[in-house]
């Protein structure tokens, strides 16, 4: 009698151990694909934001570099900056009328960028370029610094520096 309760108790114990077993497991595999789904979902929201801010720092390169007219660039260029960056990349005050016709063509742009935080975000662009004075066309390589910063109604540009040209 008493090894029929041994062995049933034995059997009980092994069958809970391997209920519990096999439910730890159960739980374990929900929760690394909780995770999973987790980490997915903040992957495409990066990318949506990321795209947003890549968008905003192409969309600035093609108004600096991609015009018509001299007099309508700093026009196009406003929309997209704030004073700090126009202050950047206007320097000097141009006159109002350009004595001179002048076209811009953004030829190629690489960019690279590094996430400073979620309110800013820094670009490393190499941009290929061609001006275009008086029918007289030159090209030219530069590498320039954008910083933009979320706003409340999305990305500007908000510091602009040259680092290099060739």
């Amino acid at each position: 009698m008493k090894k029929i309760f041994w062995v049933i108790g034995g059997v009980i114990l092994i069958l809970g151990a391997f209920s519990y077993y096999m439910t730890y497991n159960k739980l374990t595999d929900e929760k690394n694909q909780a995770l999973k789904e987790k980490q997915k979902i903040e992957n495409k929201i990066n990318q949506v934001t990321s795209s947003e801010v890549a968008d905003m720092n192409q969309k600035f390169f093609e108004a600096f570099f991609q015009y018509e007219d001299a007099d309508d660039r700093e026009k196009a260029v406003r929309k997209l900056a704030t004073d700090k960056a126009m202050s950047y990349a206007f320097p000097s005050k141009a006159p109002k009328k350009h004595s001179v016709t002048m076209q811009g063509d953004l030829l190629s742009l690489e960019s690279y960028s590094k996430k400073v935080d979620e309110k800013h975000e820094l670009y490393l662009n190499e941009a290929k370029i061609a001006i275009t004075v008086n029918a007289v066309t030159t090209q030219q390589t530069l590498i320039i610094q954008t910083e933009l910063k979320k706003q409340k109604g999305g990305w500007i540009v908000d510091n602009v520096q040259v680092k290099g040209s060739n």
